[in-house]
This record gives C-alpha cells, structure tokens and sequence, in this order.
C-alpha cells in the first residue's frame, strides 16, 4: 500500500501505523491521529477499510472453530495420560528385555563348559551397528568394486603379504585355505581401523568371478569369544557374518551369496584361524 507519508503531529504516518489501525491495536492517541490522516487522505482510507473487512469476514468465518470446544485427544491432561501411559509400556519392554537377557547369560555360563574346544559356534540373530562390521562392509563396497586393483598385495606374494600384515596388526595373520569352497585368495591390503588401530582385508575370487573379503583387526569391544552373527547392509547389498575372538574380530562378507553358504564359509575361515601358528619367540614377522 502507498500512501501520503504527511507528518501527524511530530510523527509520519507509516505503513505499520495503518496495519496496526486495520488490527485495531492503535492507542487510543495515536488512534486519533491515524484517523485524521485517513480523514485527508480518502484513497488510502478506502483501501483500508476494505482491509479492515475482509479482516472481520476472515474472523467470522472462522469463529465457530474458534469457539468450539478444545477436543479430549488434545487435552493437556489426556497428552499427559498418553504419554504416562507409553513410558509405562517402555519400562515394561525393557523389564522384558532384561529378564531374556540375564536368563541367557545364565544359560550360557551353565553350559559353556558342554561346548569342546573348536567346535562350531552358534550363530545368533542379525546384530545391532558395530564399528568394525561398519568398517568392513564399507572396505569390501570400495575394494570389490576395483576393477585395476582390488589387492595391494597379490597371492603371488602371500607369504610377504602374511608377513606384512602380522608386523602391522601385531599377531600372526594367516590366509585360510577356501579352495574347497571354490574359492582363490587374490591378495590383501592394509587398512586403517577406528581408534588407531590398523586393520587387513583378504579377498578371494570364485571362478565365476564372485568375490569374498575377509576383514580382521583388534575390537575390545567384548572379552573373550561371541558367537557368529549375522550382518546385512541392504544398501550396499552385502552380508557375511562376523565374530570376535579373544580382542579380535573378523568379519566375512559377500555380495549374492546366500546365508547358508555364507555361513559353511564363515565357519571354514574361523576352524583355520584357530590353527594359526604363534609368531617365533611371540615376536611379530619383520616388516617389509
């Protein structure tokens, strides 16, 4: 809206002024004031009046919901309920959930003596996120996809390989024999890990060209050994299963393998790497 910027009295009239005389928020001084202003000035006058109407029209229309009884769903007291009501149910879930837990921990430490050394682990639900399995599946989505260098280190140098990464991750590492499962070792990498630590991805090749990874390192996380359990990143299409073992873990991941065939090879790789040699003199192998 334009209008006469004209003074009234020792202040112009301005654009708030006249929204405010719509609004009907003027003081009562400055209200006698805009009104003298609109009094000289008929067009801007006309012009708000007719604001100042579709206003009142807008307020009419809408004064029955106004008006109208706040519903029970929207009540302070009935919100309040609700939510009482869902933290109620939350503490319960939880209860629930504990009582599973401490009962399963019992269970396995009344039979963990029944289990004999090497034997194949139980395999347990599909696992929450964990840094490791993310550090693997993002490592075999970068390197399986490399089609002019998927390795640092080829097989054809597996013995300076092996050497290699038993230096950097302090312990011996050994590359599992997978050829009865129709799989070649095509080599290896070094890669860094959260919290410092480095970390070593194998990967193997099927003759049809499917790959497989082995991704290990340190992971605290847990003492002692957990069982196989199951990881699938629908996003990048990959799955495998992972484990920890005495501070370390491993993880074994492919891209269009099935679960159970995924599992024969987790468990192939997990009965070699409990016959790794010990480093000579508990030394770790001379870097390359």
């Amino acid at each position: 809206m334009t209008h006469d910027p004209t003074p009234i009295g020792s202040f112009p009239v301005t654009e708030d002024d006249l929204q405010a005389w719509i609004d009907g928020r003027l003081p009562s001084g400055r209200l006698r004031d805009i009104e003298a202003w609109l009094e000289a000035n008929p067009e801007a006058a006309a012009r708000c009046r007719a604001m100042a109407a579709e206003r009142e029209a807008l307020r009419a229309a809408l004064r029955p919901s106004h008006d109208a009884p706040i519903p029970a769903r929207l009540r302070v007291a009935h919100i309040q309920a609700r939510q009482d009501r869902a933290r109620a149910q939350g503490w319960r879930r939880t209860a629930v959930v504990l009582a599973w837990v401490v009962l399963g921990a019992g269970l396995g430490w009344a039979g963990h003596g029944l289990v004999p050394a090497g034997a194949p682990r139980p395999v347990v639900a599909q696992a929450g996120p964990r840094p490791m399995v993310a550090e693997a599946i993002a490592a075999h989505l970068v390197f399986v996809a490399d089609a002019r260098r998927p390795v640092e280190v080829a097989a054809q140098q597996e013995d300076l390989l092996l050497r290699w990464l038993s230096n950097r991750l302090s312990r011996p590492v050994s590359a599992p024999n997978l050829a009865a499962q129709g799989y070649r070792l095509m080599g290896g990498r070094l890669l860094p890990g959260a919290g410092g630590d480095p970390a070593a991805q194998l990967m193997y090749e099927a003759a049809a060209g499917a790959r497989l990874t082995l991704y290990l390192r340190a992971d605290r996380a847990e003492e002692g050994e957990t069982a196989f359990r199951f990881t699938d990143d629908a996003a990048g299409g990959v799955s495998g299963f992972w484990w920890v073992d005495r501070g370390f873990g491993y993880a074994v991941l492919a891209q269009g393998i099935d679960r159970p065939a995924l599992l024969g090879l987790a468990e192939a790789v997990h009965r070699q790497v409990l016959t790794t040699p010990a480093a000579p003199n508990g030394r770790p192998a001379p870097s390359l």
